[in-house]
C-alpha cells in the first residue's frame, strides 16, 4: 500500500534541470548569513565557487532516495541580481528569464530518518545530469571549518545519529547532522532574498511538518538564532544552542539553535 503524500500545492519535487538555477537561489539566498560569514567568508571574492559548490551539493541531494528536495516558484523579478547585493557574474552569462515567467525562488532538504519506508520515494527524475565545474572552494574557511568538526565530535556524543551524510552549508557544519537519532531533519531551506515575504519559506517548512504528522516521525533543524522564532512558531522546540566564539575574520561568530519538531497530538499545537 503506497504512503499518503502531502499535497505539494504551489511546491514541485526538484530535478536535475533546476540545479544550476537552485545553486543561484542558494548563493544569493546564504549570502550574508551568518553561517555563510563563517564558513564562507570569502564569498564576495569568490562568488562563481559558492555558486559551483551549491551546485554540486543539490545534485548529490536530488540524486539521494534519503532525501526530498522542495523548490517554490515565482514570477521572475528582473532586479532580483540587484536585490542579492551579491556580484554573480551568472546574471551576465546564463539565459536571462522574461519578466512574469515562473522561475525557482525557494529549496528546502530533508534527510529522511534511518529505515524510512518512504527511502525513494522522492526521486522520480530520469534526466541525465548535467556535467558541474568542480568547486575550487576558495571561498570558505578552512580553519573555521576544522573547528565546526572538532564541536561536532563532542556533540555527537550528546545527540549521536548513525549516518554521517551532511554537509557544511546545511547548519555550519557535517556535525549538525548527527544530533537527531532515528528522526527526519530538515537539512537546508533557503529563499532568494528578491522573493522574501511571499510566503514560499513558510510553505516549504509546512510541507515538511505535513509529512513529518502523516509519518508520526519527529523533525530536527539546526539553523542561525534569526530563524529561532520562525521554527518555535511553528510548533519546534528548542533543544540546545551551539556557539562559535569570533575572530578578525567573522567578528561575530556563530551561533546556531537546534530544535525539534514532535508530531503527537499534545506537541504539535504552535505557538501564536
Amino acid at each position: 500500500m503506497s504512503l499518503s503524500t502531502p499535497s505539494f500545492g504551489a511546491l514541485r519535487l526538484a530535478s536535475s534541470k533546476d540545479i544550476e538555477r537552485i545553486g543561484i537561489v542558494a548563493t544569493c539566498g546564504f549570502f550574508g548569513g551568518p553561517v555563510c560569514a563563517w564558513y564562507r567568508p570569502f564569498m564576495t571574492q569568490y562568488p562563481m565557487d559558492t555558486l559551483e559548490s551549491y551546485c554540486q551539493i543539490f545534485a548529490e541531494f536530488i540524486k539521494s532516495p534519503r532525501h526530498a528536495v522542495l523548490v517554490a516558484v515565482d514570477s521572475y523579478d528582473g532586479l532580483e541580481g540587484t536585490v542579492s547585493k551579491l556580484n554573480l557574474p551568472i546574471y551576465e552569462q546564463s539565459v536571462i528569464p522574461v519578466t512574469r515567467d515562473k522561475v525557482i525562488v525557494g529549496v528546502a532538504v530533508w534527510a529522511l530518518e534511518e529505515g524510512s519506508r518512504r527511502t525513494g520515494d522522492f526521486q522520480g527524475d530520469t534526466d541525465i545530469y548535467p556535467e558541474l565545474s568542480r568547486s575550487e572552494n576558495r571561498d570558505q574557511h578552512q580553519e573555521h571549518n576544522e573547528i565546526l568538526g572538532e564541536r561536532a565530535h563532542a556533540a555527537q556524543k550528546k545527540y549521536p545519529r548513525h549516518s554521517s551524510e551532511r554537509n557544511a552549508n546545511t547548519a555550519g557544519t557535517d556535525a549538525a547532522h548527527r544530533y537527531f537519532e532515528g528522526i527526519s531533519e530538515l537539512e537546508m531551506l533557503v529563499v532568494h532574498p528578491a522573493y522574501r515575504g511571499h510566503g514560499h519559506g513558510g510553505a516549504l517548512v509546512q510541507w515538511g511538518l505535513e509529512l513529518a504528522r502523516l509519518d508520526g516521525v519527529k523533525q530536527g533543524v539546526i539553523g542561525p538564532a534569526k530563524g529561532m522564532k520562525l521554527y518555535e512558531s511553528l510548533g519546534f522546540e528548542l533543544l540546545d544552542e551551539l556557539q562559535w566564539q569570533g575572530d578578525d575574520i567573522t567578528p561575530d561568530g556563530l551561533k546556531l539553535g537546534v530544535l525539534r519538531f514532535d508530531p503527537s497530538p499534545m506537541n504539535c499545537e504552535p505557538e501564536h
